[in-house]
């Protein structure tokens, strides 16, 4: 089926279907994390295969890409991602393994020739576009701040910034994409704000695809907090299911594991086999 199109006059126009692959999908430390000798680094070193998870990003069928780590460049040569083809860059928070700067200035000659898409669109929040500025906007990118609960109409894609609960300050944010089908894109956040709930409800929306947030799996973590896990992602489902935001046709993925919270493939999928959600891993795609 084709996909929408949405042009600055809301206009709609055809276009491909929506592909998400994850291409990292571990917290900060990586998994096994980087010096760790927990257990469960240890029988991450030893299973291997879906047990390695690299930091967290995301592209969107092959041009519009989710956050820039420093493990970006394993990623395509590891997914044979074709680098110049991609036309936008959603970022989520300053955080390094999110956001990694010093990759940007790699896309211009003499690092880069002959790219297909001249300037690569990125937009982010307050922090990442202050971070931008001050380092200085790198030749072939062109850096744009979106606020919380904008609209933005890029390409093929409709997205709606909504304000995470993380990294205070910062003005941290995650995404929804649109277009054949809706994708709310949930990383790194808590428990949501009351605003975005209500904004959800008001505005009727309906996701196809929601990927959660599960840094802290079964360690506890209130709704205050930073992350989420199961507990809260538990309650947040109930409460987006009441508001008629997901049902059960929607796809819920879990994803962004801390080393902490034993984030072995098999294990998780184990534990969440009874709750309707699936399990990310490296290199997984999923058509929406």
């Amino acid at each position: 089926m084709a996909s929408k199109s949405f042009t600055d006059s809301n206009m709609i126009i055809w276009g491909g279907v929506m592909k998400l692959k994850y291409l990292g999908t571990s917290a900060a430390e990586g998994f096994p994390a980087v010096f760790c000798r927990c257990e469960y680094c240890l029988e991450a070193r030893k299973l291997k295969g879906k047990n390695v998870r690299t930091r967290s990003q995301t592209i969107i069928n092959d041009d519009l890409l989710i956050d820039l780590p420093a493990d970006t460049y394993m990623h395509f040569l590891n997914n044979d991602i074709e680098g110049d083809k991609i036309k936008f860059l959603l970022v989520t928070h300053s955080h390094p393994d999110h956001f990694y700067y010093e990759e940007l200035e790699n896309r211009f000659p003499p690092f880069s020739h002959n790219m297909r898409t001249e300037t690569l669109e990125l937009f982010c929040g307050q922090g990442v576009y202050d971070k931008i500025m001050k380092k200085g906007v790198p030749e072939n990118v062109k850096a744009e701040k979106i606020s919380p609960f904008e609209t933005k109409n890029i390409g093929n894609y409709r997205i709606t910034a909504f304000p995470a609960n993380h990294m205070k300050g910062d003005g941290a944010l995650f995404y929804m994409i649109e277009s054949d089908k809706t994708l709310l894109y949930a990383h790194d956040t808590g428990y949501f704000k009351e605003e975005v709930i209500n904004y959800m409800k008001d505005k009727k929306l309906r996701f196809d695809m929601v990927s959660f947030d599960c840094t802290n799996v079964d360690i506890p973590i209130s709704d205050s907090g930073s992350h989420m896990g199961l507990e809260n992602i538990e309650r947040l489902i109930k409460k987006l299911s009441e508001i008629g935001c997901i049902d059960k046709s929607s796809k819920l993925y879990i994803n962004h594991f801390s080393h902490n919270a034993n984030p072995i493939h098999h294990v998780l999928e184990e534990r969440v086999k009874n709750m309707n959600l699936s399990v990310s891993y490296d290199g997984l795609e999923v058509e929406i």
